[in-house]
């Protein structure tokens, strides 16, 4: 390998002399790091066995390890690449085993996180800590909150703080933040000495070898010692190393302060310059001087943005200047600025494909898309995807309980152990997932045979009791084996029930997973579509990546804790909101490396996409650890009103960091994007990396797109005999949707039946639901679609239920509690049956809900005020008029104190209703007619009905948080015309077509599209 004059500086060094290298990105640190241990072992210096590297990451030493190899061509006894941590683990074990103390064990982030939510839950219980306010139980409930408390124990760690020194500093600095969480603090130790004897953090493992290097307890055996980041340690990394260096061991540091990116997990970007202090090296550092990765322009640009980073004691290392081999002219830097992220991503995807597809034909694996967040990794990784990029990342991105195909095993296996009770809900998600493998139109399908099974043997349990039991027992799906859906919720149930005899006899957690997977035959299935590749190929890998990635987890777990049992593992992994650390192997396919700035160290590609660059969001200059202040433990002085300005200018410097290590990472184009429009700006960045504007709009250099373009002209100008002519050569070639056959509107319809014949059975009959009777009228296809996809009804759906079920809990209550606490407390305790995320929106929706429960409390205290009584409350009654069913059920039956009787309905969606639409409002005139029929008994005299609306966007302006709209009792003319209507309805909804309503804006409702749009409508006409 060429190296260049500071490069053979390097080299040069007198062996046994330690140094630090300072060098800019791309002038070649790990190659000359490599270098340098392979001309040290080709002298003779040392034995290959004698040397080491340290890299700040296990990917990364994974990745050293492999070239360390290959360089040099001897066998060793062991890696020659390692983390920090993996030496210091070496160092504690040995000192162990040679004492007779028990082997330490590393506490991951993920089990630290879970204990100490348990811990914070217990003393929340009984208040044994004093928090301050504005630290409350909700705010000490959130990830966010652990997230500091575990940076500030590892901050007290590094420093020697010990809980109580903790405490002691709060008071005199007058923190009480520091007060409470040193006496919580000390209590979590006690507890996890008690549970969790052996277990180290990190930090604690770093600071207890460095002790045992020290003291000489220990003699390691290196006789050179290679650092490769130095940027990226932490004080108790750089702790360690210097005790290393002053028992003797040679220490080599390369590293760069300007693209530092784990200053959050206390990193320490000075530390690189000042680390020759620390181990007693005089000279000043070495710099690399020629860059030898990017060309001018790019160089220029990376330039500019270390520039504006303060120099952290360093600063030479920037004058690099591009290398011949970098190339003096090439290099591109181009920018997307879209209107959304939508087009945003699907612009980056078009622009990634064409360096694919076109020259230079740019190998995937040479491309990467770094963004500034883990949360983001998911989103675009799938964007792309679905735009046929392939995609991969680094590592878990989230929890495993947050991943696709995890999720449904860890669901299946807590089934199975008892820890999650299997009822309808559950049985729904198991059956609509992998391994249940069905679709939502055969779940359907299942329901409906189970219901008319229960109905034929006259009970009257619902489908998802039903369900739920099936699952069970898979004796009670043999009456159904014979339909596809039947025979494959039954294989699922048997699964479930051989691990459910395997867990009882004893089996650990790797062998219940290893059933339940080997069982469901999507080894075979997800292997075969990652082999064919596209997007549904794509979204196998990240599913194999994930089950293969919960496996590695359960390894660990029966490996580290023998005797504990599977559900302990279930609950962790369920309840752990931080990432597994992983060393599972990944998809190797050649695909486009979507990562964060950390994960991007020590890589370097051909093109490199910086994405989704939006003001507030990169740079988030949001400070760190504003609730408990870990930072503030490295320095011990106490600051004035500078300190928050020099806290805010270090923040915006970490970020400058990471977007200098991200574009750093470029060898021959960098692309810059970003949203920009009414709800969101791009950030200054941009600016810093201003190049050629990528249209928005273009070819999409897909087959799949290609296609869509060709059949729009067609339906746009259906003369274009090119376009046709284009889409017949795609249609022979066998591209998907290019054969018009294939088109949705131009295949016969599989059925011209009808849903009930009710003219040639008699005695068949059509159900009707008071509720959908609305929707038919306005439009017969809406409510087809909704009816047979089975619509949820979403958040609203979800509100509504828990809202009526609180209010039929209430009544059942002869002295019911109906405070607005109650009614409170009652929704908050199954907030949780929404799914929504913690966040602004949570916030919202809560905020909407209180109100709702507000309006219900005054509903039923003037209620009770008024002398009414309630007669019934969520009844149920079939009323049958002609082939016409009806099928209701009534929030509340209340009689008035004149004796009448009126029924209640209570709504608490957005919609308003009022005025004219009352008195003929289907659902109100069902329930009066059902009263009048009889099919609600009672003989006194009905007085109308009414709807209640307690959500705020309707309620009564005239202070009340409720709204009341009545419609009187009904004629018997009026019941009669109704009678006519229902059945007209009826005999509509068991029709064979359905006829769409096109509304203003194209759509036929409000929650889909359909093929009622001009583009296809009207050429057709």
């Amino acid at each position: 390998m060429h190296l260049d004059a500071s490069q053979h500086t390097v080299l040069d060094l007198p062996f046994g002399r330690s140094a630090v290298v300072l060098g800019a990105p791309g002038t070649g640190k790990t190659s000359t790091l490599v270098e340098l241990i392979a001309a040290r072992v080709a002298s003779g210096d040392v034995g290959a066995d004698e040397v080491l590297a340290l890299c700040a990451s296990r990917t990364a030493a994974t990745a050293l390890r492999d070239r360390l190899s290959l360089r040099l061509g001897v066998a060793t006894q062991g890696p020659r690449a390692r983390t920090a941590n993996s030496l210091a683990f070496g160092i504690v074990g040995e000192h162990a085993a040679a004492t007779g103390a028990p082997e330490p064990r590393l506490l991951t982030g993920a089990e630290q996180d879970q204990l100490l939510a348990e811990q914070l839950a217990g003393d929340a219980d009984d208040e044994t800590v004093a928090w301050p306010e504005q630290l409350s139980l909700d705010v000490r409930r959130l990830a966010g909150f652990r997230a500091e408390l575990r940076e500030l124990m590892e901050r007290m760690v590094e420093n020697r703080v010990s809980a109580g020194r903790l405490v002691e500093l709060g008071h005199e600095r007058g923190l009480p933040e520091w007060v409470a969480a040193g006496a919580f603090i000390g209590r979590y130790q006690d507890t996890l000495d008690t549970l969790r004897p052996g277990f180290v953090t990190a930090g604690e493992l770093l600071t207890d070898a460095a002790r045992l290097v020290a003291s000489g307890e220990v003699v390691p055996g290196i006789r050179l010692l290679v650092v490769d980041d130095l940027q990226e340690f932490t004080r108790a990394g750089l702790d360690f190393l210097a005790a290393l260096a002053r028992r003797g061991v040679p220490v080599v540091a390369f590293g760069d302060p300007d693209v530092a990116t784990t200053t959050f997990r206390g990193a320490d970007p000075a530390a690189v310059a000042g680390f020759g202090a620390r181990i007693g090296i005089a000279a000043a550092p070495l710099v690399l001087s020629m860059a030898h990765r990017q060309p001018a322009v790019l160089r220029a640009l990376t330039r500019r943005v270390t520039e504006r980073i303060g120099t952290a004691l360093a600063g030479a290392q920037r004058q690099a200047e591009p290398a011949g081999d970098a190339g003096a002219a090439g290099g591109a830097v181009q920018n997307i600025v879209a209107p959304s992220d939508a087009e945003q991503y699907a612009t980056l995807a078009r622009r990634l494909r064409e360096l694919h597809l076109l020259e230079p034909r740019l190998p995937w694996n040479r491309m990467a898309v770094i963004v500034r967040s883990g949360r983001q990794v998911p989103e675009l990784a799938r964007a792309l995807a679905v735009a046929e990029v392939p995609t991969r990342t680094t590592a878990a991105s989230g929890a495993l309980r947050d991943d696709y195909a995890a999720k449904q095993l860890l669901t299946a296996v807590a089934v199975v152990l008892g820890l999650t009770p299997l009822d309808g809900a559950v049985a729904t998600e198991l059956l609509l997932g992998p391994l249940g493998g069905l679709d939502v139109v055969q779940l359907r399908k299942l329901r409906l045979a189970l219901r008319h099974e229960e109905l034929a043997g006259d009970g009257s349990r619902p489908g998802d009791v039903l369900l739920a039991e099936a699952l069970a027992d898979p004796a009670a799906l043999v009456t159904v084996e014979d339909m596809g859906p039947g025979r494959a919720a039954r294989k699922l149930a048997q699964t479930l029930q051989t691990a459910r005899g395997q867990a009882g006899r004893g089996a650990t957690i790797e062998e219940l997973l290893w059933t339940l997977w080997d069982t469901s035959g999507l080894a075979a299935t997800w292997s075969r579509q990652a082999a064919r590749g596209g997007v549904v190929g794509d979204e196998a890998n990240r599913d194999l990546d994930g089950v293969v990635a919960l496996f590695a987890a359960a390894k660990r777990f029966v490996e580290r804790s023998p005797g504990r049992p599977p559900g302990d593992f279930v609950t962790e992994l369920l309840e752990a909101a931080v990432p597994e650390d992983t060393l599972a192997p990944r998809s190797l396919a050649d695909a486009v490396l979507v990562c964060t700035p950390p994960a991007a160290v020590g890589l370097e590609f051909d093109v490199v996409a910086v994405a989704a660059l939006q003001e507030g969001a990169w740079p988030n200059v949001r400070l760190r650890g504003s609730l408990l202040h870990p930072q503030a433990l490295a320095g011990a002085a106490p600051g004035g009103g500078d300190a928050v300005l020099d806290e805010r200018t270090a923040v915006l410097h970490d970020e400058l960091r990471m977007f200098a290590l991200a574009v750093s990472r470029a060898r021959r184009v960098l692309i810059v994007a970003a949203s920009e429009g009414e709800d969101q700006q791009a950030s200054p960045f941009l600016r810093l990396a201003e190049g050629e504007q990528v249209p928005v709009t273009g070819h999409p250099f897909t087959l799949r797109g290609l296609v869509g373009q060709l059949r729009r002209r067609l339906t746009t100008v259906p003369t274009d005999a090119a376009a046709a002519a284009s889409l017949a050569t795609l249609a022979e070639a066998g591209v998907a949707g290019a054969d018009p056959d294939g088109w949705y509107g131009v295949l016969d319809p599989s059925t011209e039946g009808p849903l009930v014949d009710l003219d040639a059975d008699p005695e068949a009959t059509v159900a009707v639901s008071p509720s959908r009777v609305a929707s038919f009228e306005d439009s017969p296809l809406k409510w087809f679609v909704d009816v047979m996809s089975g619509s949820s009804g979403g958040l609203a759906t979800g509100v509504g239920t828990i809202m009526h079920t609180i209010m039929e809990r209430v009544a059942a209550e002869p002295e019911g509690d109906i405070s607005v606490d109650r009614i409170w407390g009652d929704v908050e305790r199954r907030w949780g049956e929404l799914g929504l995320e913690h966040g602004w929106v949570e916030q919202r929706e809560k905020r909407r809900v209180q109100k709702m429960a507000q309006g219900l409390h005054e509903y039923l205290a003037d209620f009770e005020r008024s002398g009414g009584a309630l007669l019934g409350a969520e009844g149920t009654f079939t009323l049958q008029l002609g082939q016409t069913v009806i099928n209701g059920a009534i929030d509340r039956v209340e009689r008035r104190t004149d004796g009448t009787i009126v029924i209640v309905d209570l709504k608490t969606g957005r919609k308003k209703v009022g005025g004219p639409e009352i008195p003929g409002h289907a659902q109100l005139n069902a329930y009066q007619l059902a009263y009048r029929e009889g099919a609600i008994p009672n003989d006194e005299p009905l007085g109308g009905a009414k709807l209640v609306f307690v959500a705020p966007e309707v309620a009564d302006l005239k202070g009340r948080h409720y709204r009341e709209v009545v419609q009187p009792a009904k004629t018997e003319a009026e019941f009669e015309e109704f009678r006519v209507r229902i059945q007209e309805a009826g005999r509509g909804m068991a029709a064979a077509e359905f006829v769409g309503v096109r509304s203003d804006n194209g759509r036929d409702g409000y929650d889909y599209r359909i093929h009622l749009v001009p583009e296809v409508s009207e050429a057709e006409e």
